[in-house]
């Protein structure tokens, strides 16, 4: 945004236009370079959209007209082929590779397109490839690949301002890279994520973000909490103030029920370290109900293990969930046909041995850590009428929304 004073108005006016334009022009300039893992491995190409050649610096300038750039790391070498040519040429492993090229459809990386610059080097005996991209292009990404682009727009501008403080939050603490792409950080899934609806959205909050005590907050978010957030305490170590538990609105959500079914010879291979598995004791549980502690009782032993390593091994949904033992109606045998809730969470004495042909039945609530804002929740409360602003300041407790 800019301006052409006057001339007949003269140096006052002058003086004007330099010290509010240019302080503007300084802050656009200000905006943050995101560096975001996108993928690692031995063996990767890159290239250009259709027709479209991609630059890349790194390598001898005689290769003109890149199309494609494919690496190999092999037998302690790296290899790169340029096009479809099978020739191959051979670069030093401590090489550095700059991916650039000037169209709106970005690079091709495995099956997405990505805006910016990737940056590839060798890292652990594997290409380490980076994208380098504005704060607010990435932010376009995220909230399209974090959210349902058909939410309200003030889930989706809540959203915005939630991935733009997480990702402020986390900005340099890495020597390599910011954030991954994957749920370790928050999903990025390149240019594909982006829709009309969510860069409005992104453009409408631009240098929004989440404040407790002027410092920027960790703006943690999931799916669905079924009914009711979680202290951040009961999840990680710290109970910060602005991580409390709240109602959460989310029963419309997709996974706001679920089940999962397991089989004694399934359970068997998970907990191999225990022998067979004849039960499985709730004993600890946060106040949202949310399970912390979990007793396994084997023929090689027992042991006591985190709710969250036993959604981890059974790769369930939340950690809000009771167990439950069923008779599998394959195995037909009316003298065991019943259904038997196997847990109850302070049950005094070990649970009779899991038979063999009855399966374990988890049904819980929810997906993700249960902390932070909701993102059914969100979807919730804008089709309620609820702002952007209300939306951020009920889940994350006590909270400034101001520019960064």
């Amino acid at each position: 945004m800019s301006a052409s004073p006057k001339r007949k108005s003269g140096w006052a006016i002058i003086f004007i236009a330099i010290f509010f334009i240019s302080p503007l022009k300084a802050t656009a300039a200000k905006e943050p370079i995101m560096r975001v893992l996108i993928g690692n491995g031995t063996k990767v190409r890159f290239r250009g959209d259709s027709v479209e050649n991609i630059f890349v610096q790194g390598i001898p300038s005689n290769h003109r007209r890149i199309k494609a750039l494919n690496l190999v790391y092999k037998n302690n070498k790296v290899q790169y082929s340029v096009n479809n040519i099978n020739t191959w040429f051979e670069l030093p492993n401590d090489f550095n590779l700059i991916i650039r090229n000037g169209d709106k459809r970005g690079i091709w990386f495995k099956n997405r397109r990505y805006a910016g610059e990737l940056i590839v080097s060798l890292n652990d005996n594997k290409f380490n490839i980076i994208n380098y991209l504005k704060l607010e292009k990435y932010l376009k990404s995220v909230v399209g690949s974090e959210m349902p682009k058909e939410f309200p727009l003030a889930a989706l501008q809540a959203q915005a301002i939630a991935a733009r403080t997480y990702a402020l939050k986390l900005l340099d603490k890495n020597k390599s890279f910011d954030l991954h792409a994957t749920e370790a950080s928050q999903v990025y899934l390149g240019l594909e994520s982006e829709t009309e609806k969510i860069n409005r959205a992104v453009r409408s909050t631009s240098s929004l973000a989440l404040f407790y005590k002027n410092q920027l907050i960790d703006a943690v978010f999931h799916s669905s909490s079924g009914g009711r957030t979680e202290n951040s305490g009961q999840v990680w170590k710290y109970q910060l103030p602005y991580l409390k538990s709240v109602v959460d609105y989310d029963q419309k959500s997709t996974k706001y029920r679920w089940t999962s079914k397991f089989t004694y010879a399934e359970l068997k291979k998970v907990f191999s370290d225990l022998g067979e598995v004849n039960s499985i004791q709730i004993i600890d549980k946060s106040n949202t109900n949310r399970v912390l502690k979990i007793r396994l009782y084997g023929t090689n032993g027992n042991k006591i293990i985190s709710g969250k390593k036993l959604r981890e091994k059974l790769q369930l949904l939340s950690t809000k969930f009771e167990v439950y033992l069923k008779f599998n109606p394959s195995n037909v045998d009316k003298k065991f046909n019943f259904d038997n809730k196997i847990v109850n969470d302070w049950a005094p004495q070990p649970l009779p041995p899991i038979p063999k042909d009855y399966f374990l039945l988890v049904e819980g609530y929810g997906a993700g850590h249960g902390v932070g804002m909701s993102q059914w929740g969100a979807k919730s409360m804008a089709e309620r009428g609820s702002s952007f602003r209300e939306i951020l300041k009920h889940y994350y407790t006590g909270v400034q929304i101001k520019t960064y």
